[in-house]
């Protein structure tokens, strides 16, 4: 941001240069004042009056470039700091945008038309003391026009045609004419103080609007930096955009209704999304819990056969043991048999 104080350097400066003029003339400045001291002084006191008011204007510009600058280095509003006066707009609406700091153009061009109505009332004051001293010094000037009028009318009802003595007709001319020349002091001595000050006035005036034109400018650029010109996602598939809004009729609450509906329906359908993908990963995690109890089910199902074939091996090995037993016994019992019938003949032979 642009230092204010910049512009007193220029303002002191060509006041330091008048100041050294007029203290070379000032034998001619006296004598012009003292035609009319009494008005000459009000023009005077005029002309001051503006200087310490426009001085005071752009004194009053430093707070608010204090201000801004914070807000600019912090991205903040501090509660400590003074709010300001000519951007007090700006301050509203910072404080308002605090979950989005995104102006509308509508809001935008509000914003800076209260900052620049506020700037432009700080200048009418000025402009009108520019005024008024040029409507003192026309004051002056027909005040002391009219003092000449009727003073060379009482000079020459004065003079007596009948007087033989041209000395003393002279003589009474001479003093006559004192309060003729006494009005045309007035009168242009009025005028000379009052564009003076007019002059000096609107020079300083001058260095005002450059300063207030420069710290709108420098406001607006950085109020423009986050503007919003197009609908919140910036798609040229949304069917309304926040300009488009504003050129159908629809005031900022409106049109700000509608742009949050739409934010509502994009996170909507964000969500929706989202969750049509969880959808998707849980019909896969069942698809594998289902195969896996498929898979299970078969491993029961191969048991179940498994223990119904071992349950089957093992009567038929029981059958089959049960039958070598029998075998077996019947061999044994044969084999006995043979025995007992061969010990019997060995017996008998013996015998």
């Amino acid at each position: 941001m642009t230092d204010p104080r910049s512009f007193l350097i220029r303002m002191i400066s060509v006041l330091g240069i008048f100041f050294i003029i007029c203290g070379f003339l000032y034998e001619q400045i006296y004598a012009s004042f003292m035609g009319n001291p009494i008005l000459n002084g009000t023009i005077i006191a005029t002309a001051l009056i503006g200087i310490i008011y426009i001085f005071r204007q752009v004194l009053l510009l430093v707070p608010e470039v204090k201000w801004l600058s914070d807000v600019q280095r912090t991205r903040t509003l501090s509660k400590k700091n003074a709010k300001p006066v000519l951007l007090a707009t700006v301050n509203v609406m910072l404080a308002d945008q605090t979950n989005e700091r995104q102006l509308s153009a509508q809001s935008l061009r509000s914003v800076l038309d209260g900052v620049a109505a506020r700037l432009d009332e700080g200048r009418e004051i000025s402009r009108y003391m520019i005024g008024l001293l040029i409507f003192l010094g026309l004051l002056g000037t027909f005040w002391g026009l009219l003092q000449t009028i009727g003073a060379v009318g009482n000079v020459v009802d004065g003079l007596s045609s009948n007087n033989a003595n041209l000395d003393r007709m002279m003589e009474q001319l001479r003093s006559g004419l004192d309060a003729p020349l006494s009005g045309m002091a007035t009168a242009f001595s009025s005028s000379l103080f009052g564009l003076t000050g007019s002059l000096v006035l609107g020079f300083l005036d001058l260095q005002l609007g450059q300063a207030m034109g420069r710290f709108f400018n420098e406001v607006e650029d950085w109020l423009s930096s986050f503007a919003r010109y197009n609908d919140v996602s910036g798609k040229e598939n949304h069917p309304h955009n926040s300009s488009s809004l504003m050129s159908e009729g629809l005031n900022e609450e409106g049109a700000r209704a509608l742009l949050e509906l739409a934010r509502a329906i994009e996170r909507s359908e964000k969500s929706r999304e989202a969750t049509e993908v969880q959808l998707d990963k849980l019909n896969i995690h069942l698809g594998l819990l289902s195969e896996q109890i498929t898979d299970d089910k078969r491993i029961r199902d191969q048991l179940i056969l498994l223990n119904s074939r071992l349950e089957t091996l093992g009567s038929q090995i029981m059958n089959v043991s049960r039958e070598q037993q029998d075998a077996l016994g019947t061999d044994l019992r044969s084999l006995t048999t043979s025995l007992d019938r061969l010990i019997s003949n060995n017996i008998k032979s013996e015998k």
